[in-house]
């Protein structure tokens, strides 16, 4: 559901970049854009800074993290505040809702010398996680709670009655152990330490690895093992160790368990064989994807999985033609995008009325094609109808 940006504006091969600059692309309701300007549709990557209602400081704010989700987006800038933007129907954007447009969360209202770490959204619910000069943590979470995603302690089955699951303002969750890395799906959110991995909210076909019980405080899966990266955006979840093993738990009703056959649902954390030398994964849909470190992607499950027309399932790990030299991968629920170590982004996957592959048209893409922007891009975040990129100036 919501691609996060691993940590912040990244300094590649040791090497200086320019100040990076923000741009945007399909549904303009949950980009930084002001209210009473959200009808419109980008189809092609937009510099958001040239445009008139774009909602930061241009001049005084330098964005470092994005995080997308089914239809809003947060947004840190090295000032260390954290921006919200897009639908708010369940507080996700951590106002009451109506509200004012803009939201501004400060880092250092939580604690003196904190500093952002990571963003992640899922379809209705938001995290932000903050270190200190310590490298201690703090998680808030905001939004629907329905499921207990936001591991507060509350779901829908333990609130009183009458009682709202919702939180409209970031909430401290009660977790002591530093936090690593951070991921969203629909309504349920996987996070991890050095060496272990939590999961909290919806689990109805196994997304938090532990069984069927939705979990409304941080909870723990049967693996102890150091964390690579982690993915997850609709209903299942990939994690890459770093001894270079690969795990799944949750929906592989069409092969994106990469099991190389159809398995309904996996319960709890359960190896991928035969999957050599990868070094990046990402959870779509009904698909998943696989960077290798000879720089090729590889993918499984059903959907326009960028292996042409002609292939819409594959339930063995197959190479997506057309890709040399790709560095990172990422996915939404029905779309991919590549990466290359020269800054060059290829999409592909299902489109539609939001553009969202920035490909200039609304037509789906059974094959990977390049993302005309013109400079190198440093970084993405997928929405569900909407994309952000960090673009070097």
């Amino acid at each position: 559901m919501s691609s996060l940006l691993r940590s912040g504006v990244r300094y590649g091969h040791g090497q200086a970049i320019k100040r990076p600059v923000l741009y945007g692309w399909g549904h303009s309701y949950a980009l930084p854009l002001r209210k009473g300007h959200m009808d419109r549709v980008f189809t092609k990557p937009t510099r958001l800074e040239s445009e008139e209602d774009y909602a930061l400081d241009k001049n005084d704010s330098i964005v470092t993290h994005v995080a997308a989700g089914w239809g809003h987006s947060l947004i840190a800038t090295d000032h260390h505040q954290v921006h919200s933007f897009g639908l708010n129907q369940s507080g996700q954007l951590g106002r009451p809702c109506p509200a004012p447009t803009a939201t501004v969360f400060s880092a250092r209202q939580w604690k003196e010398d904190a500093r952002v770490q990571f963003l992640a959204c899922g379809r209705e619910h938001s995290h932000i996680v903050v270190q200190d000069k310590a490298k201690d943590t703090q998680l808030y979470s905001f939004g629907n709670n329905m499921f207990g995603q936001l591991g507060l302690g509350k779901d829908k089955h333990t609130a009183a009655s009458g009682e709202s699951v919702r939180q409209d303002t970031p909430q401290l969750v009660p977790f002591g152990t530093a936090i690593q890395q951070i991921t969203c799906g629909l309504d349920h959110t996987i996070f991890a330490t050095e060496d272990e991995v939590y999961g909290m909210g919806w689990s109805a076909d196994g997304q938090l690895g532990q069984g069927t019980e939705d979990k409304c405080l941080p909870s723990k899966l049967p693996l102890s093992l150091p964390i690579q990266k982690m993915s997850t955006s609709t209903d299942f979840t990939l994690l890459l160790d770093k001894t270079g093993s690969l795990w799944t738990w949750g929906n592989s009703e069409y092969g994106q368990g990469a099991q190389n056959k159809v398995i309904d649902r996996i319960l709890e954390p359960l190896t991928i064989e035969g999957a050599q030398d990868v070094v990046d994964v990402a959870a779509g849909g009904p698909f998943s994807v696989f960077l290798k470190d000879n720089g090729k992607v590889y993918t499984c499950g059903y959907g326009a999985l960028g292996l042409g027309k002609d292939t819409l399932q594959t339930l063995q790990l197959t190479e997506v033609d057309g890709l040399e030299n790709v560095e990172r991968i990422y996915a939404a629920t029905d779309y991919a995008a590549a990466l290359t170590a020269n800054g060059e982004l290829f999409t592909w996957g299902l489109n539609g009325a939001s553009g969202r592959l920035g490909q200039g048209h609304c037509e789906h893409s059974f094959k990977p094609k390049h993302v005309h922007i013109g400079k190198r891009v440093l970084d993405l975040a997928l929405g569900t109808h909407h994309a952000l990129a960090l673009v070097e100036e």
